[in-house]
């Protein structure tokens, strides 16, 4: 379906080495099929959606337009990032996903993204982290702002009571997990709504309220923070990319920052990162 043509195992096997993956195995039962890549350099590849994206391009001959990336409107939602941050985790760019409808097989592929580009690209939430929520509860503008780690109390997933950010990172699994990114930090970081609703303690743990994306969700508001603004960038517009690709309108979000940063002091994402490059025929044919 995400390639737009129906296939084979065979056509599969054939498509193969445009991601530089081979088939592993057919389930007889399911027709499941798993596949191993050998290209790490590829984080767009890391999901079911990548694959088929770059399947496409090749057998239609280029790459399909994403219209969000030369969006020449102004964004109409906001993320305002407070004094402070530069210092503990100082980047985020965000997205919003409309009108396609969350699926078993959608979600399930969204959190495995997620967690493959958090782990392995982001290195363990180190240098990225990703939050998806429900965009419905969400009032904008919203900010990304560092807290006292005994100043707001919220439900963490997982949990059925309230709790600080400091009792998430000493009780919650997550932040026993992930906490020591965070060690030494005297304020926290968190992202919370116009209304005071906090959607997430990142890099640690989504707010139940709002953070928790159920089957039949249309329109998602996706997050992404980190300490590299060029991987927080590029690990968004690869969510864009998935959910554009799954049917869903991706609209921008307008990030205002109170310091300098490689992309200005205010940035709409997702932002394109592409760069056109000369090289000449000789280099081609010696590489």
């Amino acid at each position: 379906q995400l390639v737009g043509r129906s296939a084979s195992t065979s056509d599969i096997e054939q498509w193969m080495p445009y991601v530089k993956g081979e088939v592993k195995d057919v389930s007889p039962d399911t027709g499941e099929v798993r596949v191993e890549l050998q290209d790490t350099n590829r984080p767009d590849l890391w999901c079911v959606e990548g694959i088929a994206r770059q399947i496409r391009s090749v057998l239609n001959k280029g790459m399909p337009p994403y219209s969000f990336f030369s969006e020449k409107k102004g964004a109409k939602r906001r993320i305002q990032v407070a004094q402070g941050m530069e210092a503990v985790r100082p980047y985020v760019a965000a997205c919003v996903s409309l009108g396609y409808p969350m699926t078993a097989e959608g979600l399930d592929q969204c959190i495995q993204t997620q967690e493959k580009l958090a782990d392995a690209f982001g290195r363990k939430r180190e240098t990225v982290s990703i939050g998806l929520y429900r965009y419905s509860s969400i009032a904008f503008p919203v900010t990304y702002g560092l807290v006292k780690p005994d100043e707001i109390r919220f439900t963490p997933l997982g949990f059925e009571e309230k709790m600080t950010p400091h009792e998430i990172l000493t009780v919650h699994p997550k932040g026993l997990e992930y906490g020591s990114i965070l060690a030494g930090c005297e304020r926290l970081p968190l992202l919370w709504d116009s209304d005071g609703q906090v959607l997430s303690f990142p890099p640690i743990i989504n707010s139940r309220e709002l953070g928790e994306v159920q089957l039949g969700d249309t329109d998602l508001f996706v997050e992404v923070t980190g300490t590299d603004l060029g991987m927080v960038v590029l690990a968004l517009n690869i969510f864009a990319c998935n959910l554009a690709d799954r049917g869903a309108t991706i609209e921008t979000v307008e990030i205002t920052y109170p310091y300098e940063t490689e992309f200005g002091t205010t940035i709409k994402s997702p932002l394109s990162m592409n760069q056109s490059q000369r090289i000449s025929l000789e280099a081609i044919e010696q590489a």
